[in-house]
């Protein structure tokens, strides 16, 4: 085979590889290029998930860092709320306390509550009228110092 006919060839296995995800299903991820069916299919606005929370002196609403509730990391800290949740009520006492006294260690005066909830919101409400939607408290404790 000749140079031009190798490169040739090639050019035209490229571009099919490339052009191959335009003729796959959005939920056809892999090889050799991916999909990105998390982007590529629809998915409701609605969102549910469990998160803990801050209550200031004065009742306001607070959000708490992810290393006050045990990792630097957002994602991994949500799994530790959604694992303490599913565990039921000990667990999400335990991690309520733990929560706290990493804010009473760290400083912070302003949070005097930590609440663990489960909440059911509309992604749309949330970002453009800023409007919650329905919250179950899990538990509660208080921030001791």
């Amino acid at each position: 085979m000749t140079g031009r006919v190798f490169a040739a060839v090639a050019s035209l296995l490229l571009l099919v590889i490339t052009l191959s995800p335009v003729v796959r299903a959005p939920t056809d991820d892999g090889f050799p290029l991916s999909t990105y069916p998390m982007f590529a299919t629809p998915r409701s606005p609605e969102v549910a998930m469990s998160y803990a929370l801050g209550v200031s002196r004065t009742g306001e609403r607070r959000y708490l860092r992810p290393s006050w509730i045990g990792s630097g990391e957002v994602l991994q800290a949500y799994t530790i709320v959604a694992d303490a949740v599913r565990g039921g009520a000990g667990p999400s006492q335990a991690l309520c306390r733990k929560i706290a006294e990493r804010i009473a260690a760290s400083g912070d005066d302003e949070i005097a509550t930590v609440r663990i909830v489960s909440g059911r919101h509309d992604a749309y409400d949330v970002l453009l009228r800023d409007q919650l939607g329905p919250e179950a408290e899990r538990t509660r404790c208080q921030v001791r110092r």
